[in-house]
Order: structure tokens, then sequence, then C-alpha cells
């Protein structure tokens, strides 16, 4: 194994989604404490960016779309990490798959780190330095093997705290969207969040159901969120609930969200980014897991003000309206 020593320059490359960033925060963290002289540079997907750019012991973030296609294109972001000369570069995400694998290992020969470290997902890794064995299936919470990662080179982060901080400012900007689109400050919010992968989809005919039922049972008020991309999944189940849920999808910024979300009596979602920003902010939430790595990303893994429904085919809504009629008063 190589001496980790004189540690100037450290890559950490993390692929992963915003939920998948957020939770690395507490190593990250660590990390830094570890090597506090050290330069900490992140390659992410555009998607994390805004979050990224704002975690104070990243100074650089480099971003790169994660299909090979765009990496083989992207010769001048490659050189200029390889112009670098990293003394450390870090793989913070599961290889899944041997094509994954393949993708990171490309990464690591162009940017040519004097040492390679990182996940070590079921052998997949032979080409890293410092290996941190895993198991692809998930058998402790998601952090923690962020957390085994840089203990593997000397750090020992204890704090689990996740870094997600919200400005008055998005607070205040989701205050008048609100008011504007008739919500008062004191009425009751659930929000619903129907998208992410297309496979851990809950249909949205389901969606609609709990938003009919609620309003049987409660005075709550609803609203829809969603990236860009899924703007029309969001109006579609706009339109299935009668008009009884303001859409709110591809207007908001990762902070803005956080705002939203923080002002949620509950908030109901797939398996996807907002769940892990909900469980942060301590918002009750109601989990929809499907083929999601639960035991990695079960959102009970850091709050206590969650409830995890499992097999998205056999959540009936009426399970979705109890659970949330647990966290709102009738």
């Amino acid at each position: 194994m190589k001496k980790i020593e004189n540690i100037k320059k450290i890559l950490v490359i993390n692929l992963g989604g915003i939920g998948d960033v957020l939770l690395s925060t507490p190593a990250l963290r660590g990390l830094k404490a570890c090597f506090p002289d050290a330069r900490i540079s992140l390659l992410a997907v555009p998607r994390v960016m805004e979050l990224a750019k704002d975690l104070p012991y990243i100074d650089e973030v480099f971003v790169l779309d994660m299909k090979f296609a765009s990496i083989i294109k992207e010769p001048f972001l490659l050189f200029k990490l390889r112009s670098r000369r990293f003394d450390l570069a870090i793989n913070m995400r599961t290889l899944v798959t041997d094509r994954s694998a393949r993708k990171i290992r490309f990464l690591f020969n162009m940017i040519g780190p004097r040492i390679k470290a990182g996940r070590d997902t079921d052998g997949r890794g032979d080409f890293l330095d410092i290996k941190i064995p895993e198991a692809v299936i998930g058998q402790k919470p998601e952090m923690e093997y962020d957390i085994d990662t840089v203990k593997a080179l000397g750090a020992d982060p204890k704090d689990r705290t996740i870094d997600f901080h919200i400005a008055k400012v998005d607070l205040d900007k989701i205050s008048v969207l609100l008011e504007d689109r008739g919500i008062r400050p004191e009425d009751r919010l659930i929000g619903i969040h129907p998208g992410g992968r297309p496979s851990h989809r809950w249909p949205l005919a389901n969606f609609a159901k709990v938003i009919e039922e609620l309003r049987k049972k409660t005075a709550c008020k609803f609203v829809i969120t969603g990236d860009k991309s899924e703007k029309g999944l969001a109006a579609k189940l706009a339109h299935l609930s009668g008009g009884h849920a303001i859409d709110a999808a591809g207007e908001l910024t990762i902070k803005e969200l956080g705002a939203l979300i923080k002002k949620c009596d509950v908030f109901i979602s797939n398996d996807t980014a907002p769940i892990h920003i909900a469980a942060i902010l301590k918002t009750p939430i109601i989990a929809l897991f499907g083929p999601g790595d639960i035991i990695r990303f079960d959102p009970k893994n850091i709050s206590d003000k969650a409830i995890t429904l499992k097999c998205l085919g056999a959540i009936a809504p009426a399970e979705v309206v109890d659970a949330t009629l647990h966290f709102v008063k009738h």
C-alpha cells in the first residue's frame, strides 16, 4: 500500500446525485479536518453544482456528465485535472457494475493521481491503491460507507451532521410564492414529489387518490415539486388532482426546494433526492421505495420523522394516507 504522506492536493470523485453528495458531507468535512492544509477539489455531475459550490471544505468544483461518451469528449477538462497533479484521488461512489468500474478506472488513468483510493465494490476496484471493501447490496447506511472511505485515509469523522444550509432569502422567496398561489402561512401544507427515476415512481393515479382522500380528512393544502425534466409529470398530477394542488415543478433551485420542504408539514416522495433533503431538515417524510437500496438510503437513517413504505406495486393509497395522518392532525 502506498504511504499517505505529503498530501497537498486531493480530488474527490462523486458522480452521484444530490442525495449522494449530501450524505457524503460528514465524510468530506472529516477529510478536511485530517488534511487541513490540503486543497480539496470535487468532480461531480452538473445537477449538484449549486449544492457543492457552497460547501466550505471544498475549494474547487469540476463538473462532468457521467455518461461515458461525454467523458471521452472532455479532453480539456481531463487535461486540466491531470495538470493539477493530485496527490490523492478518491472514488466516493459504489462501483455498481463492471461498466461503472471501467469509467472510474478510465478517469483515474487520465487524471493520474499519485495515490488512488476508493470503494472496491465486489472486487471491481482492483485498480485502486487503497481499497475500501463493500458489497453492491448495502449492509449499512450510505453515509457510513463514505465515512469508512475517509477513515481508511486517516480521517476520523465523529460528527454525522449533514450540511445543507438554507438562507433567509430562499425562505422568503418560498413564502412569497406560496402566498401568491393562495397558501397562507397558517395553512397546513403537504408536499408531493412524484418524480425520480422512472423505475422508482409510484403511479400518478395513486398520488391523486392520496390528495383526494386527504382533502376529505384534513384542511391541508398541497404543492407538487419536481425538476425541469419533471414539469410534464407534475402538470399531469395537478390535473388529476382536480386543481387542488399547486404546481411548483421546474421553478426552484435546490436550496429553494429545501426552503419549500422546510415549510411543509409532511412531504410525500418517491425514492429520490428530496427524501434526503426532507430527512435532513426534519420535515416529516413519507418515503415510497421500489427497487432502490433501502438499507443504504432509508431516510430513517437520518431522521426520526420518516415513515418508509416498501414495494411500489404493493403500496396502497390508503397506506400513504394513514402514514400522513400520523403527522397531520385531522
